[in-house]
């Protein structure tokens, strides 16, 4: 199964970093006390939050996890079902698809956990073309510069021609790589057994810079990326960290413990990750507060300007508000929540460990609709080309339109 939805699920809740200040009220509908156990007394800045929080769309297509460098899951006006949706057509693939797929320029690529990789029209769903990576698995692929990259169990970290699937380069990286994430030309990835981040020139093949943290600790899918930092999570048997890393160099800026990482989401003043309890701190690592919910938050959340979206392991799925982090709505969904979200201006999609994809209103909550995988076992779903994107555990990929 796949570490970055799977490992969490069972361990995790999401921990909020915020560059601004200022006080966290309770949660009024999750029945959870804020928890304030690095509370704001520490914060000498004051109440600087920003009040028109920068968010991240999906640039081009949903291009990598979550869609954008910050792993925010933002489609912003992309069109996508919001009533009773039809299948836009189903692909049987070889192997498992148990995370996201990207889609780019009407190519969807997906990696399976049979170590293949393939790219499909978006909209009829026919291959395009199809290669083995040696020690390929199931991860979502970062597409850059007309590559589609892929990280591998044996080490290394492979980019392939988007029209073609050819090999363009191949790095070596100093062991098993994770999920990737691009920005400008730049393809950031972690590795474990021998862990490291490594940031790779998408052009090239070469590396820029390689931060290393301690040997014990594993680097987690999938880093987020802005202007001038990126974000990692890392994790070692009974604890993790995250770290900011200096993006121009690699050096560290700071780092923060947490019980559990995953893959962080940046967007404006908040640096989000996977963790067991939600903390809220500053970009300069001082913390703003906290709050956990029913069960654990497990995956990566989605984010608004005005809200951001996560769902529990107790199968309670809510919209917090930015400004004070109280319950903007919670619904339960009755199942857990199996992986990240994607959000569009109108709608939330998630899938649930039980193999539902599940549609909801972004203002209010309200189930838009429901489809069933076959019982399947979903991957997070990706929006784009007009459709909502889900792979199954089963070798299955489906477009809902």
């Amino acid at each position: 199964m796949n570490r970055s939805r799977r490992t969490v699920l069972r361990a995790g809740s999401v921990a909020l970093l915020a560059a601004g200040a200022g006080c966290v009220s309770s949660l009024r509908e999750d029945s959870a006390e804020p928890d304030e156990s690095n509370g704001g007394g520490d914060d000498p800045g004051g109440d600087d939050r920003d009040n028109e929080p920068v968010v991240e769309m999906a640039p081009n297509g949903w291009p990598s996890f979550q869609g954008s460098p910050g792993n925010t899951g933002n489609a912003g006006s992309t069109a996508a079902p919001t009533t009773e949706p039809t299948e836009r057509w189903r692909a049987t693939l070889p192997g498992a698809v148990t995370d996201q797929v990207a889609v780019v320029d009407g190519t969807v690529c997906v990696s399976t956990d049979a170590g293949t990789v393939h790219a499909l029209e978006a909209d009829s769903g026919d291959e395009r073309w199809s290669t083995t990576v040696d020690g390929g698995r199931s991860q979502c692929p970062c597409v850059v510069d007309g590559r589609v990259v892929v990280g591998t169990e044996s080490g290394s970290l492979v980019a392939l021609d988007l029209e073609s699937g050819d090999e363009v380069w191949t790095a070596d990286l100093s062991g098993p790589a994770m999920g990737p994430t691009a920005a400008d030309g730049t393809v950031y990835v972690g590795t474990r057994e021998e862990p490291a981040v490594h940031a790779v020139d998408a052009a090239s093949g070469d590396v820029s810079w390689t931060f290393e943290p301690e040997p014990a600790f594993d680097v987690v899918n999938y880093p987020a990326v802005t202007d001038d930092h990126v974000f990692v999570g890392t994790e070692a048997v009974i604890e993790a960290r995250l770290h900011a890393l200096d993006r121009s160099k690699g050096t560290e800026a700071w780092t923060r413990e947490v019980t559990r990482a995953g893959p962080p989401t940046v967007s404006g003043s908040l640096v989000m990750i996977p963790s067991t309890t939600v903390r809220i701190y500053r970009h300069d690592r001082f913390p703003r507060g906290g709050f956990s919910g029913r069960g654990s938050n497990a995956a990566s959340p989605a984010v608004s300007s005005d809200a951001y979206f996560a769902g529990s392991t107790g199968g309670r799925f809510s919209a917090y508000k930015r400004d004070d982090v109280g319950v903007h709505w919670g619904i339960d969904l009755e199942h857990p929540v199996a992986s990240a979200p994607a959000i569009t201006d109108d709608a939330v999609y998630v899938a649930l460990e039980t193999g539902l994809l599940c549609a909801m209103s972004r203002e209010s909550g309200e189930t838009l609709w429901t489809r069933s995988l076959e019982g399947e076992d979903a991957s997070g779903p990706a929006v784009a080309e007009g459709a909502v994107f889900v792979g199954t555990d089963a070798g299955r990929l489906v477009a809902f339109e």
